[in-house]
């Protein structure tokens, strides 16, 4: 196979996968459809990725009994979709939770946080997150949503290597994790506008985001650019030193989880195939949008996304300041 021929390749550094179980109440008086899978941010930014053809090469931590049966989950879904897992043992369990979903609402019945790596674990984990990185043509970095559970620092060394090799990255980060990660340097981020280190995000007028996006576009030194997802409302962009509004026509949504993981997969791979700034920022909208109208976290529909991006309209509306 060519180079024209091939498949993007993104790389997803996942440190916190999570085993889930959900329980699907539909009409009443019947048993509830139980589902299995692997969930947490990096997974589904996998799955997405492949949902949008391209390549995902999963890197994530698999321990315990947790560990053991995401990993055959994992392993089904590489060959199917054909990714690649790269997978790294590790001592204690990943996280699992228990779920069920009635009338379109999930409800968290139980869940157990992971456990923490050791020195020798860390040290595998990033290695292979590495080796993954120059196999691919971008790389996306994801967090933990547990504060004790990865230091920072990691993500802070592992952005700058990334810079370092001349790899690309995409990150999509809150918190700690997410300076960590501009100070080593970033090429994309992607955070939600309630993520914005802001007293009120929902409140906040257009002038205070673009301000905090701004900050976050030259953070740790890089200029970098940020994209800010906004749920149902339009998306705020700092690309090419420009600031530009992405809008998406309003949809019903049934299901909006993974949908900002959707979109920062659909960056990964439309930098990775080469697309013109509007075209990659009118997909990565409608990839979004394309996850919330049905079940399934990250789960795109490729042609409703080709369509979708036809309505999207990007808009620039001036420098930075």
């Amino acid at each position: 196979m060519n180079d024209a021929e091939r498949s993007p390749r993104v790389a997803i550094f996942a440190p916190s996968p999570a085993l889930v179980l959900t329980f699907e109440h539909g009409e009443e008086g019947h048993a509830p459809d139980i589902a299995l899978n692997v969930g947490g941010q990096g997974p589904w930014v996998a799955r997405a990725v492949t949902a949008l053809g391209g390549t995902a090469l999963l890197v994530v931590p698999l321990g315990g009994d947790t560990g053991r049966a995401a990993y055959h989950l994992l392993a089904a879904d590489a060959r199917a979709d054909r990714g690649e897992l790269r997978s790294v043992d590790v001592g204690a369990a990943i996280a699992c939770y228990i779920e069920e979903r009635k009338g379109g609402e999930r409800t968290c019945i139980r869940d157990t946080p992971p456990g923490r790596f050791g020195q020798r674990e860390v040290d595998d984990l990033y290695s292979a997150a590495l080796a993954a990185a120059l196999d691919a043509d971008v790389t996306v970095v994801t967090g933990s949503p547990w504060p004790d559970h990865v230091d920072p620092a990691l993500f802070t060394r592992l952005c700058a290597d990334l810079a370092q090799l001349g790899r690309p990255v995409v990150a999509d980060l809150s918190g700690e994790q997410l300076d960590a990660a501009l100070e080593g340097g970033v090429d994309w981020l992607k955070i939600a506008h309630d993520e914005l280190q802001l007293d009120d995000p929902d409140g906040a007028d257009d002038d205070a985001l673009w301000s905090e996006a701004e900050r976050l576009a030259a953070a740790g030194g890089h200029t970098r650019n940020v994209v800010v997802s906004h749920s149902d409302e339009p998306a705020l962009v700092l690309a090419d030193g420009e600031r530009s509004i992405v809008t998406m026509p309003a949809l019903t949504p049934l299901d909006s989880r993974g949908s900002g993981d959707t979109m920062a997969a659909a960056l990964a791979v439309g930098l990775a195939e080469g697309r013109p700034l509007d075209e990659l920022l009118r997909r990565a909208a409608a990839a979004g949008a394309s996850n919330a109208v049905h079940k399934g976290s990250a789960t795109p529909d490729l042609a409703l996304v080709d369509r979708l991006a036809d309505v999207v309209t990007t808009e620039q509306v001036g420098p930075e300041r």
